[in-house]
């Protein structure tokens, strides 16, 4: 295991993307995403990526700006074009113009074409909530869930986050959510460490249970209660992916694809609180839902949806924890760029073990 400071995931962070051309506003925003991930106990959506931006930008699969070009608008919808860009950036500008519609509407609804996976939902959610308003968000993804009694994967594990402001003392109330019985990276990570996933996660490419975590990603993904969660992942599809112009039905395909666009879609929506009720008034009821929800379980037991995520850095010195599979990536990527690599904190054990994130 090793770890490292935030700062130094910033700091190689911006070197890597100043890099492959990517510019200063767009290269705050993916860090941004890359700090929260890893600041939330999501570290699959973080700094492993930043070899696969690279490689795509190169290849010209991906373009190093992000230019959202607007394909229509009314005055509480926007649809617009990423370009194959940074989903992070495409989401987080998405949910920007919608809450500033929003202020003027009540509600906006922004959509966006031809994109790339954007990191944690939660994210973008949050962006939403920083401005005192409800975030909403969907995307869909590459194939990994056959619909119920199907054996072939169509519907990605399309995330949708809902993200709600609570007072100040209190982290916000962040959902943020796949449609699947368990996150498709909890399997690549079971599959680099050596170990198996427990059955019902996953079907093998005969449509077979299966615990071994390479033959779920051969196969496909069992969706969180059945045909429920396979029914939310297609609602998902439709409203991300057909809606918006972008790959659905299985067209999207991974980030990591090793020669085409992912050309995947996100739908965001912003909710003005202020138009619905006083925004003190708000928090005051906010407050006493949380603390009812909490009340119903004995003290310490109940947690609200993203409140373990906001506590994640609690103890842990400003420090992130890095698997070994990720630092070595990370290494090959900086030499790659004549960059300065990653350095851990001095007690790491970059060699030993396996790693959590």
């Amino acid at each position: 295991m090793a770890e490292i400071t935030v700062a130094e995931a910033a700091r190689f962070t911006h070197a890597a993307l100043a890099g492959c051309g990517v510019g200063p506003d767009d290269a705050e925003i993916v860090l941004d995403s890359i700090i929260f991930a890893h600041t939330h106990g999501k570290g699959t959506h973080g700094l492993g990526r930043l070899p696969i931006y690279v490689r795509k930008i190169r290849e010209n699969l991906m373009t190093a700006q992000t230019p959202l070009t607007e394909i229509s608008t009314a005055p509480a919808i926007a649809l617009l074009d990423a370009a194959h860009g940074f989903g992070q950036v495409a989401a987080i500008r998405g949910m920007r113009r919608a809450a500033q519609m929003a202020k003027n509407t009540g509600i906006g609804l922004v959509g966006i074409r031809h994109s790339n996976n954007f990191g944690t939902a939660a994210f973008v959610a949050n962006e939403a909530v920083k401005q005192n308003m409800v975030g909403i968000v969907f995307s869909n993804a590459a194939p990994a869930i056959a619909p119920t009694g199907g054996k072939r994967p169509l519907f990605g594990t399309n995330p949708l986050a809902f993200g709600f402001p609570a007072s100040s003392d209190q982290p916000p109330i962040l959902l943020d959510m796949a449609t699947s019985a368990a996150a498709r990276g909890k399997i690549r990570l079971a599959g680099q460490n050596g170990e198996k996933i427990p059955f019902g996660w996953a079907l093998d490419a005969a449509g077979n249970p299966t615990e071994d975590p390479e033959a779920a990603l051969e196969g496909s993904m069992v969706p969180m209660a059945g045909p429920k969660g396979y029914g939310l992942s297609l609602a998902i599809d439709i409203m991300a992916g057909l809606l918006t112009g972008s790959g659905f039905a299985g067209t999207a395909k991974p980030l990591n694809h090793p020669d085409q666009h992912s050309d995947c879609g996100h739908l965001m929506f912003a909710i003005d609180i202020a138009k619905f009720m006083p925004v003190d008034e708000y928090q005051s009821q906010i407050s006493h839902l949380i603390a009812a929800t909490k009340a119903s379980g004995d003290l310490g037991a109940v947690y609200l949806p993203g409140e373990r995520a906001a506590g994640f850095m609690h103890g842990r010195s400003d420090r992130i924890p890095l698997s070994v599979a990720i630092m070595a990536k990370l290494d090959a990527l900086a030499k790659n760029l004549d960059i300065a690599p990653v350095s851990p904190c001095d007690n790491s054990t970059a060699n030993s073990g396996k790693m959590h994130l």
